[in-house]
């Protein structure tokens, strides 16, 4: 693009230069108004002057939309409208965002004191964290500016890191992830609908799920079990993606929801590669069968009628595009990246991508479904304590017994804790627990409504509706 070019898109993407009621006008913030579902996850509600942010997420997630509500938050602190800069690059070029930033300098008011940058989908410019090192570094006024960058992928991650440390300015946690709603938010949004009433109790670090608090929080929830193991199912069909939340809430068709992530899929996620949409869909169902065991690449591309290291590409591509995440095996609480790793999908109405859009193939099970929703909700809760950890995938891990079992859920903030999720009912859980209870953690029993946190001593697992689970950890 010529300068001039950006300057005309500029303008024109930042109506609160010109509008005082531009937020009425807005497309983004219009729909999200209309929509049933009232949900700000408030991820960029700290943004400290100075700073350079990296938000990441799945698209269809809400990322633009925080960006136009953070816009909103600065207005009403007083900042000069044009001192904010919003920019969609979305198949810019990096000479562009370099242009971005000149033109955006002469169109601010002149001797503005601070500017506040806030660029939508950067990932998708090549060499864009080079850029914006180079503008860091070498002008002076971006250098003190506040910086906010979305991006739906996480390949360039790890570069993006190095190439800009020391450029991030006085903010302590300048790499987040924004992931389709926990199930707390989506309970309370939906029990909010129905009658207004949710529990109050205090979110917990999963380490403490087997503490004196832990069990007072889970007593208080006994009342809530029925209509939190209610609402669980509910979930495990509809996700967290906004948009299938707020059809839920108001009785609307998922499908349009479904094709726009399927879209995703099928166009950004492996926009690069040769795979047809049958093969797309294959892939999708042979994960969704295999979601509680290890991934075997050979098996997996064989059913697919792939190559073994095009499998392999596959699955790291949907890993950068937040459609999957890996659960490595334990080693002494440390991802084993040699042996083989679980694949969970990130949102229930991905799992179910394969089914929905070919009813003919297999839809996962609730079992399946509520293992990787329990494993989901623990990255969560990572991601909350340490805001950009999601991405490095060494937190939520599985282990393996002395027999050779497989217990779901460990890792170095779980820790001295084990999960392993069954969805069972009735005295069947006693038995069920038998794997966890072969390990040397203190174990919990993710269940459909049984709740028994009697045993005192860790060579006994206490048992835990699935849906307390997540409630008391995933916020």
């Amino acid at each position: 693009m010529k300068p001039g070019d950006v300057a005309r898109l500029v303008t024109a993407a930042n109506a609160w230069w010109q509008d005082p009621d531009w937020s009425r006008r807005d497309v983004q913030l219009r729909a999200a108004d209309r929509s049933a579902l009232s949900y700000q996850p408030g991820v960029l509600a700290e943004l400290p002057r100075g700073g350079l942010v990296l938000l990441r997420g799945p698209r269809r997630v809400g990322k633009s939309v925080e960006l136009k509500r953070t816009v909103q938050r600065l207005l009403a602190d007083g900042v000069p409208p044009r001192t904010v800069i919003h920019a969609a690059v979305d198949g810019w070029r990096a000479s562009d965002l370099t242009d971005l930033v000149q033109v955006g300098k002469r169109l601010a008011p002149a001797g503005s004191a601070h500017r506040y940058w806030l660029i939508d989908e950067v990932s998708s410019v090549d060499g864009w964290s080079a850029a914006v090192k180079n503008l860091r570094d070498n002008d002076p006024e971006f250098a003190e500016d506040t910086v906010v960058l979305t991006g739906s992928s996480a390949a360039d991650l790890a570069d993006a890191r190095k190439s800009l440390a020391g450029r991030r300015g006085p903010v302590a946690d300048p790499d987040r992830t924004l992931l389709p709603m926990g199930f707390r938010p989506f309970a309370d949004a939906l029990m909010t609908a129905h009658d207004g009433r949710t529990p109050q109790v205090p979110l917990l670090d999963p380490s403490d799920l087997r503490t004196p608090e832990a069990r007072d929080a889970l007593d208080d929830l006994v009342p809530w079990i029925g209509d939190l193991a209610t609402w669980w199912e509910v979930y495990l069909q509809v996700g967290g993606f906004p948009q299938a939340v707020a059809a839920q809430i108001s009785g609307e068709d998922l499908a349009p929801v479904v094709r726009a992530l399927l879209d995703v899929v099928q166009r950004d996620a492996l926009a690069d590669t040769s795979l047809s949409a049958t093969q797309v869909l294959a892939l999708l169902d042979r994960l969704v069968r295999g979601l509680s065991s290890p991934v075997n690449a050979t098996n997996l591309a064989s059913e697919v009628g792939i190559s073994h290291d095009t499998a392999g590409r596959r699955l790291d591509d949907l890993a950068r595009a937040f459609i999957l995440w890996p659960c490595h095996q334990s080693q002494d609480l440390l991802p084993k990246l040699r042996a083989q790793s679980k694949w969970y999908f990130v949102d229930p109405l991905l799992s179910r991508l394969a089914y929905l859009a070919s009813p003919g193939r297999g839809e996962p099970d609730a079992t399946q479904l509520t293992e990787q929703q329990v494993g989901v909700a623990l990255l969560r809760s990572g991601e909350r304590r340490s805001p950009g950890s999601y991405v490095d995938f060494d937190r939520v891990l599985y282990a393996r017994t002395p027999t050779r079992k497989e217990i779901d859920f460990v890792g170095p903030e779980l820790d001295p804790v084990a999960i392993e999720a069954k969805y069972t009912d009735g005295d069947r859980w006693r038995g069920e627990a038998a794997t966890v209870n072969a390990g040397t953690f203190a174990g919990v029993l993710g269940t459909r409504t049984v709740l028994d946190t009697s045993a005192a001593g860790p060579e006994q697992s206490w048992a835990v509706p699935a849906a307390l689970l997540a409630y008391v950890i995933d916020g």
